[in-house]
């Protein structure tokens, strides 16, 4: 009986997925009982279903033929591609060595201190409940553990620009998703001693993530991390099909505590990212993956997220209104899918 409850539950959330896409494809909408079933889907066969979908995307939309992948990360060649989407298949994660330059990190790290934020409310603490909007970013006394800034302003800001029209970046992201990506997350946020215990709200517990069907997240330090700053930290492998126990996944899409976590896997499978500023670490956050806490200080770090679809959960549309990179401009129209969620010209395929 449980066998046939299990396929009977997969089959309903298949067909509920499916009858989503359909609608995905007309509107460029998800509906959300679709969405539910994706992360539904993933939680009862352990990655398979998306395993399964991304063929499917990659057959659509093959990779971009690209003239260079020069940029941030260096000249990158058919070598050093492989060696890296190697150890991302294996792994999960990748830290590459040549890092953003100083005066790049300086203008960023102005940009953080110098725009309107917003104060991520904390559900366990009664003072800081309320998610506000600040005129700028309190750091000699913060008021919450996060601080995150619009996606309209980061877009909008010409050093990010340069890093969402960067080839090394698109050529390792299309190599991972075996597709035409679609850059379609980028956020910018501050992490704080505020709190003196984790917080569920500011990613401080283990969870994956599960908004689209597969993505590659290029997290990037603007500030020195060390142990106490509240390093990025995941478990090595747990990005794989069926990496996840089902201990864990059968919770559900739900924060996990350290010991859940601990007790599933080796010490040597626990990776803290502790980098001086300028580092560019990818990974695949379908795997267990948290901020740790702050223990003093703070960590600024900026995200670009490249996914190969963009059917799965909400996020508020933010557009490019003006496009002052000289670069960007000539990758718009080089690659229409690849923005098609920020530049509001754009209007390709899914």
């Amino acid at each position: 009986m449980m066998i046939t409850n299990n396929v009977r539950s997969r089959m309903a959330s298949t067909a509920r997925m499916t009858a989503g896409a359909v609608r995905f494809w007309m509107d460029g909408r998800t509906p959300g009982f679709a969405y539910q079933s994706m992360v539904g889907l993933f939680c009862m066969t352990g990655g398979t279903s998306n395993d399964t979908l991304s063929r499917l995307v990659s057959l659509l939309h093959p990779p971009y033929r690209l003239s260079d992948m020069y940029g941030v990360l260096g000249n990158l060649g058919a070598e050093d591609i492989s060696r890296v989407i190697l150890q991302l298949d294996q792994k999960g994660h990748y830290v590459f060595e040549r890092r953003l330059p100083s005066d790049f990190c300086d203008r960023l790290l102005q940009f953080s201190l110098t725009n309107r934020c917003l104060q991520r409310g904390m559900s366990d603490v009664p003072e800081a409940t309320e998610t506000r909007e600040v005129e700028r970013y309190p750091r000699k006394n913060p008021g919450g553990v996060r601080y995150d800034f619009s996606a309209r302003d980061v877009i909008n800001n010409l050093d990010v620009q340069l890093l969402m029209a960067d080839r090394s970046i698109l050529a390792v992201a299309q190599s991972y998703l075996r597709c035409s990506p679609i850059l379609d997350v980028m956020s910018m946020w501050w992490h704080t001693a505020y709190s003196k215990v984790p917080d569920k709200d500011a990613a401080q517990f283990w969870h994956f993530d599960m908004d689209r069907i597969k993505w590659l997240k290029f997290f990037i330090y603007l500030t020195d991390v060390g142990t106490a700053n509240g390093p990025h930290s995941f478990v090595e492998g747990s990005h794989r099909t069926g990496g996840i126990p089902d201990s864990l996944r059968l919770k559900g899409y739900v924060r996990l505590t350290d010991e859940e976590v601990e007790a599933c896997y080796p010490r040597e499978r626990f990776i803290e990212f502790t980098a001086p500023r300028g580092t560019v670490i990818a990974e695949d956050t379908r795997g267990l993956h948290k901020g740790k806490l702050v223990q003093w200080g703070d960590r600024l770090v900026l995200q670009l997220q490249f996914s190969n679809s963009l059917f799965g959960g909400y996020y508020p549309p933010s557009k490019l209104t003006r496009v002052e990179s000289p670069e960007l401009q000539a990758m718009i129209r080089r690659c229409s899918r690849l923005y098609s969620n920020y530049w509001r010209e754009v209007d390709g395929p899914r």
